[in-house]
């Protein structure tokens, strides 16, 4: 989301060039409801040139970036490409254990075929077991009961609870509210080991082994783990701009510690706060700002951002009529109507095609 918001911000004034693996760009918020209504996707995910169609888009992968901050990228033909800029942005986010919550090296229509393939595998499951407890989990653990109610759902979290990104009574709320409809919660429990590893997710019957000692059947398994910083091009050269969780070192301004003319956005940066999506929307305008500055030449101080730490904000849908939301001062709302309007009912994709300048539809 960053790297293709900020592209959006900087393409007036600038030559942009967007790199990206996938054709399109795909609002991450609609893929717990893709994932059981296929057709919902068809919105969520946009073909860059119809979102950015003043951008530049490289089909590719960034492999390296070079000491003088030019980038070594390999396309889809396996070619290697060299690309040189005046300011370089990385945005290469979170990258997962399979391409469920993300797609890679896909065109839309591949991406809409992958949703129907894995819908398909969930309707015929009847037991499915979904690793982790974060936000997806649970989201992903809504629409399959709204769906489905009958079939059996497990939810493994090793944590203490559901949610712990956010406020207790949240956490209390989403597990109360999805084992009133059956589902299934085993908190402090690890899987210890699954007949399908992660990157196999059209899976088939198998056992799941738990550090409790139990052991589930299961007709599919769904990883909804989160995922771990990109940022292995950093490796080579930029190594010690990465913390110990291999996070880029930024300063306020956004900039990579050390480099004026080199920016680091999103999951990848070594911020204090949640990899959260809405959190993009504060860095986007400081970014924007403080390349303007640096390639107009402008002397004013550079913007700062403020990280949003211990912030416990959150909006988790528990399916699409309701979900629960956390916001500072207010507190936790559930309202069914209020949270439906929030996110529940659309999964904020009407929001994010409005500010691609597309319709909501």
């Amino acid at each position: 989301m960053a790297g293709t918001f900020l592209a959006k911000q900087l393409c007036q004034d600038f030559a942009v060039t967007l790199v990206d693996s996938n054709e399109y760009f795909e609002i991450p918020m609609a893929t717990p409801r893709s994932i059981i209504q296929p057709t919902f996707a068809e919105a969520a995910i946009i073909p860059f040139a119809e979102a950015l169609p003043q951008v530049k888009h490289i089909q590719g992968c960034l492999t390296k970036l070079h000491p003088d901050c030019s980038a070594t990228v390999e396309l889809a033909s396996g070619e290697q490409l060299h690309l040189q800029a005046d300011l370089n942005v990385l945005a290469t986010g979170s990258q997962f254990n399979n391409s469920l919550m993300r797609g890679q090296k896909q065109t839309k229509q591949q991406r809409l075929a992958f949703y129907q393939s894995f819908a398909d595998q969930v309707k015929k499951a009847e037991k499915i077991i979904l690793v982790g407890g974060g936000p997806i989990g649970v989201e992903v653990a809504g629409e399959i009961n709204e769906q489905y109610p009958h079939k059996q759902l497990t939810i493994v979290e090793a944590g203490p609870r559901l949610l712990a990104g956010t406020a207790n009574k949240v956490s209390c709320y989403a597990a109360k509210d999805l084992s009133r409809r059956g589902v299934k919660i085993l908190t402090q429990t690890r899987l210890v080991h699954a007949s399908h590893p992660p990157s196999c997710i059209l899976n088939h019957t198998g056992q799941a082994k738990l550090s409790t000692g139990d052991v589930l059947d299961y007709d599919l398994i769904i990883w909804c783990t989160g995922g771990q910083p990109n940022t292995q091009f950093m490796q080579a050269h930029f190594a010690d701009v990465l913390n110990a969780k291999q996070q880029i070192q930024v300063q306020p301004s956004l900039q990579v510690t050390g480099y004026s003319h080199l920016f680091a956005l999103g999951d990848i940066t070594d911020l204090a706060e949640n990899k959260m999506a809405w959190h993009i929307n504060g860095q986007i305008p400081v970014a924007a700002r403080n390349i303007r500055r640096i390639l107009t030449s402008k002397q004013t101080p550079l913007k700062h951002y403020r990280a949003k730490t211990n912030n416990p904000m959150m909006a988790v849908t528990l399916g699409s009529q309701k979900g629960v939301v956390y916001l500072p001062i207010i507190g936790m709302i559930n309202i069914p109507f209020i949270t439906k309007m929030a996110k529940a009912g659309h999964m904020l994709v009407p929001k994010y095609r409005k500010e691609l300048g597309l319709s909501s539809i």
